[in-house]
This record gives structure tokens, sequence and C-alpha cells, in this order.
């Protein structure tokens, strides 16, 4: 018999009491697996195989028991290694924390892309996150709070369609409830917002009057809900009128007013999304001290979602550079249409002579009136409006050749 078995036999019988306590199950397995091979009269070899259990795995466990003879012994120690070599740079947790701290709505994947943008580090979403969790500033809890399932909505491939809608300040400023009316792109997610007393129709029309002024694309359509301070679809007996405040405003400025039918919110989804990152990245900062100073508060929260924001469903981009590309487009595509226009389709003959086709006259047909389409007046829009809408920034062939394959 080994040594070895002949120590355990010794060791074994003054640790069955604290044996019973154990409440770690690997231990308590090896406990018993330990105990039987070393009471058992066969070799050790038969033992181990008898037993399920490998005979290093045996001298393992019993030089560690008889090095220090307590249960302790036989507990799983840290797998965690000595060095660790593709662990994150100090430096790097050390940004992602102030970011984070910084401004605490800010996500692993906006952190991600900042680091790479302001400092040049790469660091993956996933590891942002994970430097989040050791660092204790992340909750998964308040995330899966967070997350709602909606309908996947499809994003308009034009500037010019646009969600309206009202959201209650959350908190009372100086006593009063205030109301912020919001305005999203569906394209561009660029916005216009302002903070108001009352939710009322006067407001509304208002804001549709530096709305018009201060937007820096064509207005197409305008979606709301159906609240009374947008139409007057339940305050009248027969339904939409067409005579509320806002439908007269929008037949005046040849903009369509669509409203969404009862209960279905999550098609006003731009607006109401964010809705959510308001409360995130605005309110959240308060309080504010009145009407005056979070009005003044709300224009450079405005002024940085547009301008400086980068956003994922974007491509990381802001949205007053989503509408430049979009204008780029809009020029190109008008620069083509002219030259088709101008040049004709030619014909080649058997010689390799090009000519234009001779078209037989018909008689003309009485020319029925049809409304333009949205594509028709935006090119009109980009072709007739005055300077103050960038082209001539943006008229420059290397950027329409950079975007041409964006058409």
């Amino acid at each position: 018999m080994s040594q070895l078995r002949l120590q355990l036999r010794k060791i074994l019988p003054r640790l069955s009491a604290e044996a019973n306590k154990l409440r770690d199950e690997e231990a308590r397995s090896r406990w018993m697996k330990l105990r039987r091979i070393t009471e058992s009269s066969k070799s050790l070899s038969w033992a181990c195989a008898f037993y399920g259990w490998s005979e290093d795995a045996y001298r393992k466990w019993g030089h560690r028991l008889r090095k220090h003879p307590r249960m302790e012994s036989l507990l799983s120690k840290s797998r965690r290694p000595y060095r660790s070599p593709n662990q994150t740079k100090p430096r790097k947790a050390k940004k992602v924390a102030q970011l984070r701290r910084a401004d605490p709505s800010l996500g692993p994947e906006r952190i991600s892309n900042d680091l790479h943008r302001i400092f040049g580090m790469h660091v993956p979403p996933s590891t942002v996150y994970a430097i989040l969790r050791r660092a204790k500033m992340v909750s998964v809890t308040l995330a899966q709070k967070l997350t709602k399932k909606h309908l996947k909505r499809y994003r308009r491939p034009w500037p010019g369609y646009l969600q309206m809608d009202f959201k209650y300040v959350p908190y009372p400023i100086e006593g009063r409830q205030l109301y912020q009316l919001s305005c999203v792109d569906h394209h561009s997610s660029w916005r216009f917002i302002r903070i108001y007393e009352e939710k009322s129709t006067w407001f509304v029309i208002k804001f549709l009057q530096e709305l018009k002024e201060n937007c820096p694309f064509l207005i197409e359509e305008i979606q709301t809900d159906n609240d009374a301070a947008f139409t007057d679809k339940f305050t009248s007996k027969i339904g939409v009128t067409g005579e509320h405040q806002m439908d007269l405003w929008c037949a005046k400025k040849n903009i369509v007013h669509r409203l969404i039918p009862v209960g279905v919110k999550e098609l006003n989804g731009k607006v109401e999304n964010t809705h959510k990152q308001d409360d995130r990245e605005f309110f959240s900062k308060g309080p504010y001290r009145d009407h005056a100073h979070i009005q003044k508060c709300s224009l450079g929260y405005n002024l940085r979602w547009n301008q400086s924001r980068f956003t994922k469903a974007l491509g990381w981009r802001t949205p007053e550079q989503v509408i430049a590309q979009a204008y780029v487009r809009a020029v190109v595509c008008l620069r083509l249409v002219q030259t088709i226009a101008n040049t004709g389709l030619h014909r080649i003959d058997k010689q390799g002579n090009a000519y234009l086709p001779i078209v037989e006259q018909k008689p003309r047909k009485q020319i029925q009136t049809r409304k333009p389409t949205s594509v028709e007046k935006y090119l009109k829009y980009l072709e007739w409006e005055d300077s103050k809408k960038k082209l001539p920034m943006l008229f420059t062939y290397p950027m329409m050749s950079q975007n041409f394959s964006l058409l």
C-alpha cells in the first residue's frame, strides 16, 4: 500500500464531523471518493477505476489534504490567470468611465464611437460594456426596463416627412406644468423643439411658423396624432372638417397633414423615441429655474442634437450631415435629368452614325392636370429657392462624385 493511502487513513477519520457540515457539492464529492478509495482493500488502480476517478486526481487532492488537513483544502481554487495580455489598458478603461460620468445617457456603442472619433482609440462596444459592468456603472435590470418591443418601421428615403407631438415636461417648473412640442424628420432625425406654457392650437401655429422659417428642407408632410390641438376629428360632430387652424395652415403652405389611427402610437415612433431620449439627455440634467431658463437650455440641446450628436442609425453621422448628403443626391439627380432633357436619346444606324429618331406627330390629347410628385416638388424646390439652402457649398463636383453611388 502506498505511503499516501496510509497517511490518509489516519487523517480522514478526524475530519468526518467537519465533512458533515460541508455544503460545497464538488468538495463533498471529492471527500467521498477520497474516503472510499482510501478505505478500499483493492489496489489503487482498481479502486480509482471502480469509483470513476483517475490516479492523478486521487494523488492531487490526497497530497493537498495531507499538506493542509482541513476541508477547505478540497474546495476549488480560482482559475483566474496570473497574467492577462489581452486585458484592456487602464487608460482606455479610464476614458470609458470619464465619458460615462460626463453623460450617463451614453451607451456602449456611442461611447465606442466617441472614443474612436475623439481620442483615436479602438474599443469595441462589447469591451465598453464589460468595463462599465466591472465599474458598476450599468444595470441589467434598468436596461431590460428601458427596452420595449415595437414593430420595425422603415425609414423615408427623402427628407421632408415630419412627425409632430406634444410631451409633458416630467416635473413642474415654478409650480406649473409645461409642454414640449417636438417635430422630427423621418429620414434624417433632424429635430425642432420648443417648450410652451400650455397645449393649444395657438402655440401649434406659432410653432409651425418657426418651423417653416428654420427647416433646412422642403416640408412634404406632417404627421400627428388625434389631439384636439392638431385636429377637430373628435371635437366636431362630423369628423375632420378641414377647417381646423392647422389644416388651413398646411393647405396654405401646400403641406399634407396626416393623422395616425387611434391607439397606434407606434406609427409616430420616431418622435416618441426622441421623447425617451429627451428624458435621459435633457430633463434628467435639471431642474431648471423657470420657463425662460428651460427654453434657453432646450435651444442649446436642440442645436447639439442636429449638429454634433452622432447616431448609429444614421451611420454615425449627425442629422445635418444626412441632410447635406440628401441635398447632394438631389442636385446630382437634377443635373442628370437636365442633361438627358437637353441632349435627347440618340440612335445608331448601320454605318455607325448617330441621329435623332423622327417621331410622327400625333394629335395632342387634352392635357389632364395632376398633382406633382414629391420628387418633382423637391427638384423644383432645389432649383428655385434662394441661396440660404446651402446649394453653392454642395454643388461641387468632388462631393457629387463621392456621393454619386447613393443615388
